[in-house]
């Protein structure tokens, strides 16, 4: 679409805007928009000018996830700020309610000062509660967002109706729920907490030391990263990190971008990296594993456009 046809563009967008800065791995070229809604208003007028415009729309959190292209994106990338960031706790019903856009490490951190153990790992997990949500994200099993998921409300972009998901509606499941792959936008999750007189300050704070120590010791250094490149394979003796290993990825570098020494399901970009050396690492790491293995890797790393061309 040629940009002067484009009509109507709200005074908060931003156009050709860089978005390198936006993401952990730290590539990708311009969105032709950028906008950072506040608000459930701000947010809706960002959409209709998306559908008036006939123009895709990204919706990105803490950006630990995606990999963006390095061509410009002809769309709006969306990030979540103002009241979208608020963490509120109701004592009475013994829940707190959390914005899409709200930090999961630091509300994690907060609920573990607040002696919520359950709640600890969140600690350790870069991203935003809406991309939380949306992926089912946790570092094991029993320590994920669905543990103590209640609902979600979520917003269609097509209809502009706001409902409330259930957790019997999400089918969460390893990284997934049925939200992943869909244009719906998560605004807020509410999640249960145990009972106050359950809380254990002491036992809290020390898992999540425990798991941050543990992250520091056995993951890269460099924060230009994605965290997990691949799923855990499904039925398999091994995680992704092992076949990744044992087919010879560790240290194979592609440009700037390198696969870590320290964890071979980790890529870092070491300065300079483009996205297309990051993909040249994620499809060489597939191709050995599914030859030596016949093991496919599937992706947590979610490619802006390619893989958000099919969601519905």
């Amino acid at each position: 679409m040629a940009t002067e046809k484009i009509i109507h563009p709200p005074e908060f967008l931003k156009k050709d805007y860089p978005l390198v800065s936006t993401n952990r791995i730290k590539t990708g070229g311009l969105a032709l928009y950028f906008a950072a809604p506040e608000d459930i208003p701000q947010l809706q007028k960002t959409l209709g000018f998306c559908q008036d415009n006939h123009i895709p729309f990204y919706i990105l959190g803490n950006g630990s996830n995606v990999l963006i292209s390095d061509d410009i994106f002809h769309g709006v990338v969306i990030k979540l700020e103002g009241n979208f960031k608020s963490v509120s706790l109701d004592h009475y019903s013994q829940t707190v309610i959390a914005g899409a856009g709200a930090s999961l490490m630091k509300m994690g951190s907060d609920l573990a000062e607040l002696g919520y153990t359950g709640f600890s790992y969140m600690g350790v997990i870069p991203g935003t509660v809406g991309g939380a949500v949306r992926m089912n994200a946790g570092i094991k099993k029993g320590q994920e967002i669905k543990n103590s998921f209640l609902t979600a409300l979520v917003l269609d972009p097509d209809t502009g109706i706001i409902a409330e998901y259930k957790k019997q509606e999400m089918a969460f499941a390893y990284r997934e729920s049925m939200l992943k792959k869909s244009k719906k936008i998560i605004l807020q999750a509410t999640f249960k907490l145990p009972c106050r007189k359950e809380t254990q300050k002491h036992a809290a704070l020390d898992t999540l030391k425990e798991l941050l120590e543990l992250r520091r010791n056995k993951h890269p250094k460099n924060p230009c990263t994605f965290g997990s490149t691949f799923k855990n394979p499904k039925n398999r003796m091994h995680p992704a990190g092992w076949y990744l290993e044992k087919v010879g990825m560790k240290g194979m570098q592609a440009g700037g971008a390198i696969i870590a020494e320290e964890h071979a399901n980790w890529i870092l970009n070491t300065g300079n990296a483009k996205t297309g050396d990051v993909k040249k690492l994620i499809e060489t790491g597939q191709k050995r594993v599914s030859e030596k293995f016949g093991v496919q890797l599937e992706r947590e790393v979610i490619y802006l456009p390619e893989d958000i061309e099919g969601w519905v």
